[in-house]
């Protein structure tokens, strides 16, 4: 593997950190309970809001404000009367790159829309209303205030690598979908630890982190335990991958997603990345392991039959587009 790049067709694109603004993928999951029902469906009760997405293993559920489709958007009058929500592990932290809340303390002073020592607070959509002290959703009413599980308000920067290679038989021979005769892509897929889905291996953007760095740490971390390898092999497939996530791939999306974890006052925001192996060269040779924050790490196959957590059916299915291959 070590002369890949000699051979590797890789897709160069724009660099990372340019901020353009990109289209905001549709919700398909409610806002209010965080479940694939549609809350459009009445204007006042959610269908499924047996629990909302805010609970954790370790903390009761914080039921949202249910608002309407109809309501969302911040220009629409509505009695609006969202549910306040900060868990205790981030109201209580004290590491520097958590923010303090600028409503409980004066002297608290937050450089909005700004990139700052601690983190980059510039969101992929532009500058972003400041309403009491405190930044306002884009995207609109969530029904929680707050941080809710993020540890800034405003923007959360991620990262999200999709990692691709295409399903073959014993033979090699690519292997084609019985419905949409179109070749089948493998993804790398983990089970996350916190939600028991599945996922892309993904994470946040660490303090004056590149994008590219927690791109290559994140699938490190979640993907990699490396149960069998020695040192030298070890080495060398590290050399591998940092040539690959540093030289290129193909950008899949830049800018806010649709995730359980968003409030009226910090939304999570990320770049996914795609990195293919379409010969078997490099990438699609590794054999995967769940890491830090995935109880398992596996190939998958690629199409629209696999539930996913949050956003990731949305990047998913344009990689598949992209190499005309099975959704």
């Amino acid at each position: 593997m070590g002369n890949f790049l000699s051979r590797f067709n890789i897709h160069l694109n724009t660099r990372i950190d340019q901020r353009e603004v990109y289209r905001i993928p549709p919700h398909h999951k409610c806002r209010n309970c965080g479940q694939g029902c549609d809350p459009s469906k009445s204007e006042n009760t959610c269908v499924n809001a047996k629990y909302t997405r805010t609970g954790t293993k370790d903390q009761p559920a914080v039921y949202r404000a249910v608002v309407p489709n109809n309501k969302i958007n911040w220009s629409t009058s509505y009695e609006y009367q969202p549910v306040e929500f900060t868990s205790e592990k981030v109201r209580t932290s004290t590491k520097e790159y958590v923010d303090k809340d600028p409503r409980d303390d004066p002297k608290v002073e937050i450089p909005w829309n700004l990139d700052d020592r601690l983190c980059d607070r510039r969101s992929y959509h532009g500058p972003y209303k400041v309403v009491r002290r405190v930044p306002q959703n884009p995207c609109g009413r969530t029904g929680l205030t707050g941080r809710g599980h993020l540890g800034h308000f405003g923007p959360n920067h991620a990262a999200d690598p999709i990692v691709t290679r295409w399903k073959r038989d014993q033979n090699g021979q690519i292997m084609v979908h019985p419905r949409t005769q179109r070749q089948i892509l493998e993804f790398v897929c983990i089970l996350r630890k916190d939600t028991n889905e599945y996922a892309i291996p993904g994470g946040m953007v660490e303090k004056k982190e590149k994008v590219t760095d927690t791109l290559q740490r994140e699938f490190h971390e979640e993907t990699l335990n490396f149960p069998d390898l020695d040192e030298r092999s070890k080495h060398n497939l590290l050399a591998t991958i940092k040539d690959v996530f540093e030289n290129g791939g193909i950008r899949i999306y830049c800018g806010y997603v649709d995730d359980p974890r968003n409030t009226d006052n910090s939304w999570m925001e990320t770049t996914a990345y795609n990195f293919h192996d379409g010969n078997n060269e490099h990438l699609a040779l590794i054999e995967v392991h769940g890491g830090s924050d995935a109880s398992k790490a596996f190939w998958h196959d690629l199409g629209s039959e696999t539930p996913l957590y949050a956003s990731h059916a949305d990047f998913l299915r344009k990689v598949a587009d992209i190499h005309n291959a099975h959704w």
